[in-house]
């Protein structure tokens, strides 16, 4: 393995894969990794990226996102979608992911994954935060913008 991914205690580079691209989840910004680290070290629970939904590398434009999405291979691969395997409420869910200062956050409430709906999962990505967002979407394709736009 990387040395760089040695110190990385909770994720692989497979949980970023582009799926239609094995091994590409090596190709993720770096920096976004460490955060999302950190941040499983600090809320206590597992997060499950949905890299086999495309919601991590995107190298093709192939799995739904906008041209300028930060998934994209192209646009850096900075971004991921991820929900927390826990029982805790989603606002203390927020707290945890705002206190990692992503330049892009989104909350999601219409977030299938399995068959099932949860009850949230999350977007963050390292934009420049000159660049901040935040938004809420409620239902797919839906957005509510917060901060920026």
């Amino acid at each position: 393995m990387d040395k760089k991914w040695a110190q990385i205690k909770y994720f692989t580079p497979r949980e970023f894969d582009d799926p239609a691209v094995p091994g590409s989840g090596k190709l993720i910004h770096f920096p976004l990794v460490i955060k999302l680290n950190h941040l499983r070290e600090c809320i206590k629970c597992p997060i499950v990226t949905h890299w086999a939904v495309g919601g991590c590398v995107d190298i093709g434009g192939t799995h739904g996102h906008s041209s300028n999405s930060y998934h994209l291979w192209k646009m850096g691969a900075m971004a991921v979608d991820f929900h927390f395997n826990t029982g805790l409420d989603p606002r203390e869910q927020y707290y945890y992911v705002e206190q990692e200062e992503f330049g892009g956050i989104g909350v999601y409430y219409s977030w299938r994954w399995n068959d099932k709906l949860l009850p949230i999962a999350f977007h963050v990505d390292m934009r420049p935060l000159s660049l901040i967002q935040r938004w809420v979407s409620r239902k797919k394709g839906e957005y509510d913008y917060l901060l920026g736009r």
